[in-house]
Parts: C-alpha cells; sequence; structure tokens
C-alpha cells in the first residue's frame, strides 16, 4: 500500500494547481464536437458551482441542467466529472479529517441527481470508490457505514444493474487494504454488506468448482509424533480441569499426533480416496474415538457436581467464573500444544469440534458431488465402515454434556439440510427468482379452470369420487336443494320401529346387546320420530327417571302395543260398507280403542 497510496495523494494534491491536463488522471470525458464549441469547460465550472452552493438540493442543479445547452448524453458527463472535481477538492481540503459529511452528503447529491435523471446511476459508485481510495482506514469505516444504510438504495434495478461490479470492486479493494488480524470488525461488515446486497445465486461468491482451503494448514509438533519415542514421550499431569476432575492419566502422544494429523484430511477430504491414506485415516479416527469414549465427561452444571464442590469447599468463585467465560466464548481455532491434550480431551467445546468435523467429512465422502473425479468413489468396504464409525460419533455427540440428545438432533438436521445445498450446487447454483413471463408466453399454457366456473358451464360436475358426483349433480343449485320439499318428511313410525318392536317383545328373548337401539344413531333418530307421533315419550316428572336405552326400550314396546292392533283391525273397513262401518261406543269398544292410537300415530 505504501508507494503506490503516496503517489496517489500526491497527484490528487497536484490537481489542485488548476492545470486543466491534469483532470485526466481521474477521467476523460468523451463528448461532441458541437458541445466543445459550445463551452463544455463553462458549464462545467457551472456545474461546479451548482453543486457546491446547493447545499444537497438537487432541484437548483435540475434546472441548471436542463437550461444548458447540448445533448443529454453530454451533459450527464460533463456533471460527472464536476461531481469529482468537487470530490478532488474535498480530498485535498480535509484530507486529514475525520468528518465525512462532506462525503456522505456529496454522494447523497449524486444519489438524488441520478433518480432525477440528471447523470448516470455509475456516478454515486465512482464516488464512493474515489473517496475510498484516498482516506485513511478510520475515515473509510466511517464512509462504510453511509455505505451499509443506503442498502436499499443500492438493490434498486437501476443502481444495482448499472453499479453492483463497481461496488464489488470497491468493497474488495478495500478488503485487500485491510489486515485481517488488525481489521477483523471491518472485513466482517464489508463481507455482511456483500451477503445483503448480492443474491444467494451471485456467481462471484460461489465456489463453483469445489475447491478446498488448502492455505489452512494446522501447525503442531510433528517431531514427537513421527520419531515414535522422544526423551519426553510421557508426561505425567495432574489437571484439576475445571475445578471438578483430577486427571492423573498419562499423556499419550500418539494421541496427539493422530488427532492433529486428522486436520490434514479435514483441510482435503480427497486423500481419502487413496488406499493407503484410507487407512491411515480409519486408525487415527478409531484411536480419537477410542479416547473419547474413555474419558466420560459430566455436566459441570448439575446438582453432583455442585454437591461435590460444596462438599470440597474449594473452587466455587473459580467455577461459576470458569462457567461464564464458557458459555460466554467460544474459538474457532484451538492451540495444538502437546500439554493441553489432557484438558482439550476433557473440553465439550473441542469434542463437539472433532466429531462435527468428522461428520461432515464423511458427508463428502458418501455425497454425490459434482466435480469428483470417477476414481473418487468409496467402495463398500468403506462405506461399511462409515457407517460404523457414525454411529460411534452421534453416539459420543448425545453423551456429551451439556444437552448431549438436542445437540445431536439439531446436528442430524443440519446436515440433513446441506444435502439440499450440495444438489442445489450440483445444478449450477441456479437462482431462487422465478422469471416473469411475458403475455405471449403466457398463452402458451391454459388457464386454470375454477370449480364455479365448470359449474356455470355445465350442469354435472366430476368432483373425483363417484358417489360425491352423484349428490352434488343432483340439483344444480345448492340452496333449491336444500330447501326442497321432499326433504322435509317425517317416517312412518309403524315402518321404522318394525325391528325394534320385534326386539323388544320379550317373547322374542332378543339379548340387550344386539338390539337396534345401542346403535347411537338409530337411537337418536327413534327419540326424534317418538316425540313427534307418540304420546309415551313425555313420561310423569315425578318417575324416576330412567337409562336411554332402558327408557326407549319401554317406549317402544309401549308405541309398538298402540300399533299393532291397528295391524290386525285393518282389513275390516274392506268387508264392511262405508254407510255401516260406524259404530257406537257401547256395541265396539275395541274398534273405538284401535282407532284413536291410529289418528295419533298419523298426527291428525
Amino acid at each position: 500500500m505504501g508507494k503506490g497510496w503516496w503517489s496517489r495523494a500526491l497527484d490528487a494534491v497536484s490537481l489542485c494547481s488548476g492545470d486543466e491536463e491534469r483532470h485526466v488522471h481521474w477521467r476523460t470525458i468523451d463528448i461532441s464536437p458541437g458541445m466543445a464549441k459550445a463551452g463544455s469547460l463553462e458549464l462545467r465550472e457551472h456545474f461546479v458551482n451548482s453543486i457546491k452552493r446547493c447545499n444537497g438540493n438537487a432541484e437548483q442543479l435540475q434546472t441548471l441542467f436542463v437550461e444548458a445547452d447540448g445533448t443529454e448524453g453530454d451533459k450527464k458527463s460533463i456533471l460527472e466529472q464536476a461531481f469529482r472535481d468537487v470530490l478532488r477538492d474535498l480530498i485535498v481540503v480535509s484530507l486529514d479529517a475525520v468528518d465525512v459529511t462532506p462525503y456522505t452528503s456529496l454522494v447523497q447529491l449524486s444519489i438524488d441527481s441520478a433518480q432525477a435523471g440528471i447523470c448516470l446511476h455509475t456516478v454515486p459508485f465512482i464516488l464512493l470508490g474515489d473517496a475510498l481510495d484516498f482516506v485513511t482506514i478510520n475515515v473509510c469505516e466511517k464512509i462504510f457505514e453511509f455505505v451499509e444504510s443506503r442498502v436499499s438504495t443500492w438493490t434498486q434495478p437501476a443502481f444495482y444493474s448499472s453499479g453492483k461490479i463497481l461496488l464489488l470492486r470497491m468493497c474488495n479493494d478495500l478488503l485487500r487494504r485491510l489486515s485481517s488480524a488488525l481489521n477483523t470488525v471491518f472485513c466482517g461488515r464489508i463481507q455482511l454488506f456483500l451477503a445483503r446486497l448480492f443474491p444467494l445465486s451471485e456467481k462471484s461468491a460461489l465456489n463453483l468448482m469445489s475447491h478446498f482451503n488448502v492455505d489452512n494448514v494446522t501447525t503442531y509438533n510433528k517431531s514427537i509424533g513421527a520419531g515414535g519415542e522422544a526423551s519426553d514421550a510421557q508426561q505425567k499431569m495432574e489437571v484439576d480441569a475445571d475445578g471438578g476432575y483430577e486427571l492423573g492419566a498419562l499423556i499419550d502422544y500418539n494421541l496427539y499426533y493422530k488427532l492433529w494429523t486428522l486436520q490434514d484430511f479435514f483441510r482435503q477430504p480427497t486423500q481419502c480416496y487413496m488406499p493407503e491414506q484410507w487407512k491411515t485415516f480409519t486408525a487415527s479416527v478409531q484411536d480419537v474415538l477410542q479416547a473419547f469414549s474413555s474419558y466420560k465427561l459430566e455436566d459441570v452444571g448439575s446438582h453432583s457436581s455442585r454437591k461435590r464442590k460444596r462438599e470440597r469447599g474449594r473452587g466455587t468463585e473459580a467455577h461459576v467464573g470458569a462457567t461464564q467465560y464458557s458459555d460466554s466464548h467460544y474459538f474457532a481455532k484451538f492451540l495444538t500444544s502437546e500439554k493441553l491434550m489432557n484438558l482439550q480431551l476433557m473440553d465439550s467445546h473441542f469434542r463437539r469440534h472433532i466429531l462435527i468435523q468428522f461428520l461432515v467429512l464423511f458427508q463428502y465422502l458418501q455425497g454425490d458431488v459434482k466435480f469428483k473425479s470417477p476414481t473418487q468413489v468409496v467402495t463398500d468396504v468403506q462405506s461399511a465402515s462409515i457407517k460404523e464409525l457414525t454411529e460411534q460419533v452421534y453416539k459420543l455427540l448425545a453423551e456429551t454434556p451439556p444437552n448431549g440428545a438436542e445437540f445431536t438432533e439439531y446436528t442430524k438436521q443440519l446436515l440433513r439440510r446441506e444435502e439440499n445445498w450440495i444438489i442445489w450446487k450440483n445444478d449450477g447454483c441456479p437462482s431462487f427468482e422465478k422469471q416473469i413471463l411475458n403475455r405471449s408466453e403466457m398463452e402458451r399454457y391454459p388457464a386454470k379452470q375454477h370449480l364455479g366456473d365448470t359449474l356455470r358451464s355445465s350442469h354435472k360436475c366430476d368432483l373425483g369420487n363417484r358417489e360425491l358426483s352423484r349428490l352434488w349433480n343432483l340439483c344444480p343449485n345448492n340452496m333449491a336443494a336444500c330447501s326442497s320439499t321432499s326433504r322435509m318428511f317425517v317416517p312412518d313410525p309403524e315402518k321404522f320401529l318394525q325391528e325394534a318392536i320385534e326386539q323388544a317383545d320379550p317373547e322374542a328373548r332378543i339379548e340387550a346387546e344386539y338390539k337396534a337401539l345401542n346403535n347411537a344413531n338409530f337411537a337418536w333418530q327413534c327419540l326424534r320420530l317418538l316425540s313427534l307421533r307418540s304420546p309415551h315419550f313425555f313420561q310423569n316428572t315425578t318417575a324416576q327417571i330412567r337409562p336411554l336405552p332402558e327408557y326407549l326400550d319401554h317406549v317402544v314396546l309401549q308405541t309398538g302395543k298402540e300399533l299393532q292392533p291397528s295391524v290386525t283391525a285393518a282389513p275390516a273397513p274392506a268387508s264392511t260398507p262405508a254407510s255401516t262401518a260406524v259404530p257406537t261406543p257401547a256395541s265396539t269398544p275395541a274398534s273405538t280403542a284401535a282407532s284413536t292410537p291410529v289418528s295419533t300415530a298419523n298426527g291428525t
């Protein structure tokens, strides 16, 4: 950054000398010969003075633009250069100033001018790029706050289509100037801004060829593991991990070497397709999983752990502080010193970090990735080994506190979602946005016909079910079908209750569980019918209320006794003339008794 940065700053200062030829360093204006004769330099000075005096009001600038002579394209080019001249003066005057309001006001004025149609939509991005190239990093961070606040403006179609490349180049140039160690937060803000600005399917942000980050090298002590034995091959450490565990286990440097050797396989998983490398990988994985199985972790927040610490009478305050520290901090990169091996084996974050790396690697080895070579395929033996190792990893994850079972289910769900992203990437990362079809393309597809349109166009409708279609087509008008007089009827009690009457007779000897009255639907229909046609439905209020089956059985039996004589007496009027068929109450009591229930049952 040193010499090039300083030379650009000196060029900016020299531009203030008034020499018009130096303006070529910023941009060369392409104008028509007629416009040059009309005095483009005078119009440019007018634009510069108007920008400085308008106080952010684009209306004055628009009025001057309309009144000026020349073609619209020439005037836009001259106005663009005028904006850059004003920015040049601001940079020279306030090169070390902390206040960024003049810069942001000028960019906002260019945005308003672009929306008014008097300058190109690329002008705001050009001004931002020039400003960020010449100011210090502290000022860049403040200017970038303005850029972040205008995401809704940059995503508008006019600005996005013409300035997305300029904005991407500006952010990349800024990232190259920053230090990932000293300006970590600022770098993260730029990355988040690009993620918000560009769609998910933006090709410049995708790893389409599935390249691995081979530069992510994990440094560890290889001399001990390679030699097999060392002067201090095994050391005994007494550790009180987190105030609750006392370990006297011997440090196994072979385990240390195998554990950190696995990071090289995670960095470049294609090594696992080589037979020799696969043997080394599986041997290291089995040893690491065996070590995790032998070191059982205990939830330090459980009641038993707190009770043990109270009994020991020590380390309570330190334990609380360590718990709060572990809950609020997470390190994506762990230290690789062999002296920390025993502590790392008892760390749940470290254990989960390694186990999830196993699962991700196993998914890649068995997954269908587009850019794998034909030789990068696991065999049946390898697939069986991966399946067995995956089950062991999930078992260890479930046993790792805190909330091991919930964390395991979340991890499974996460890997299932990752399979969808793999499919999306194999398909070339298509855009999630659907293109709007024009009228000619839409005419090729038949319009969807609604059910109401079908009923209006045809008297019959197919509902997909034979019985439903038959019921629906009985009447074209639903309201007329519901209010039809054919639906308003009361069945004949004698025919409807015939089966129930026969079963209610004690001589029939029908068990209660097999009677028709045990059917809830039939019992409900009987109650409605008897309430309309039988005087026995209403009982004395002083009588004891019977259960419903017993009550129905009694009412049906009484109603049957009244209806049965009408059946036997029905043939009598046929043999007797109508003039002599009227008996006296005294001479024919039976016929009189039979006539009364019949009239009552008929509802007359």
